[in-house]
């Protein structure tokens, strides 16, 4: 009757060790797919598009640039409108037609970065503006691959948020532009 007992409470923890193993085996390789995930993640490329005032300017750009650590493999750009760079109506200043949007690119390296100059503020916002020619919203889809894997993503481009906003002023800049005034008047 003892051995019948001590057989049966081996059996219970027997039973009781293997799911505790079976647990951590699950915890484990739970645990190695959340750190394959994050692996991925800070080494994955990542292509951002967004609109930007340039510096001491008042021209918006527009840049597409690979912020992640491995390139951007098979690169495609598409705009889903025209929008005519500086409001200018020729086939080559449509920023649809740039080679960017229709050709797919091999590879977007990290940190590169391509830069398209939408126009200035009053063309894009001011009352002569044309919504047809240089439209406040569009959307790019990037589309590319890494490591065997593709990504599709879109970026809402929304430059309403930029009337009324001001370009960063550099001191030195606004100065060295008086003293080109003062030597103009010279001449």
């Amino acid at each position: 009757m003892i051995i019948e007992l001590l057989t049966g409470a081996l059996t219970v923890i027997t039973g009781i060790y293997a799911y505790l193993t079976y647990r951590m085996a699950k915890t484990s390789e739970a645990s190695v797919k959340e750190m394959q995930r994050q692996s991925e993640a800070a080494l994955r490329p990542y292509v951002n598009v967004s609109a930007f005032i340039r510096p001491n300017t008042p021209i918006l750009y527009l840049r597409i640039v690979n912020t992640g650590r491995t390139p951007a493999e098979n690169l495609r750009l598409e705009m889903d409108r025209d929008f005519f760079q500086f409001g200018e109506t020729q086939v080559d200043k449509n920023l649809r037609n740039k080679s960017a949007f229709t050709t797919p690119m091999d590879s977007l390296p990290p940190d590169s970065e391509l830069l398209f100059a939408l126009g200035q503020g009053w063309v894009i916002f001011g009352n002569e503006a044309k919504l047809d020619l240089c439209p406040t919203q569009f959307t790019v889809a990037a589309s590319y691959e890494f490591s065997g894997k593709k990504i599709d993503e879109r970026h809402n481009i929304d430059l309403r948020g930029y009337l009324g906003s001001e370009g960063e002023h550099d001191p030195l800049v606004e100065e060295l532009e008086r003293i080109r005034n003062v030597i103009e008047k010279k001449k």
